[in-house]
């Protein structure tokens, strides 16, 4: 017995616990020592798919919204500039067409009817035309 109480005595082991029956509710499974960590990264990437998803949806909604309203702008600067173009050869016409009258009304003919018509004037049968030489003075000095 002497040897039985100088030798060391060996530790007992300890008893197989079983985590699933011990852990509370809500509190989450340790995993292994060994087991590889790629399940909860993947878990995370698959549950953040849906929110990329939705993310990306929205993203290409809106580049889609942009080109519409893109589009709109130019056609609506197409119609007005189509609309200043016509009203562009409208008033170039019309400045044609006053220039062709001014023209015509600035005429003799056209004046001299005017005069006789508006303002009753009569043309002279007797018209003399008076020459003046550039080297006369114009006096006359009696000789």
């Amino acid at each position: 017995m002497a040897a039985a109480a100088g030798a060391r005595a060996r530790p007992l082991p300890a008893p197989a616990r079983h985590d699933d029956e011990r852990r509370p509710v809500g509190v989450p499974q340790r995993r292994p020592a060994n087991a590889p960590a790629a399940g909860p990264r993947r878990r995370r990437r698959l549950q953040a798919l849906p929110t990329r998803l939705v993310v990306f949806g929205v993203l290409l909604a809106l580049l889609a919204t942009g080109r519409v309203a893109l589009s709109f702008a130019v056609v609506q600067k197409n119609l007005q500039t189509d609309a200043v173009s016509r009203q562009y050869h409208v008033v170039q016409a019309q400045n044609q067409q006053l220039a062709e009258t001014a023209a015509n009304l600035s005429s003799a003919l056209a004046v001299r009817n005017v005069a006789m018509i508006r303002y009753h004037l009569i043309v002279s049968p007797d018209v003399q035309f008076i020459t003046v030489h550039p080297g006369h003075s114009g006096t006359h000095t009696g000789r």
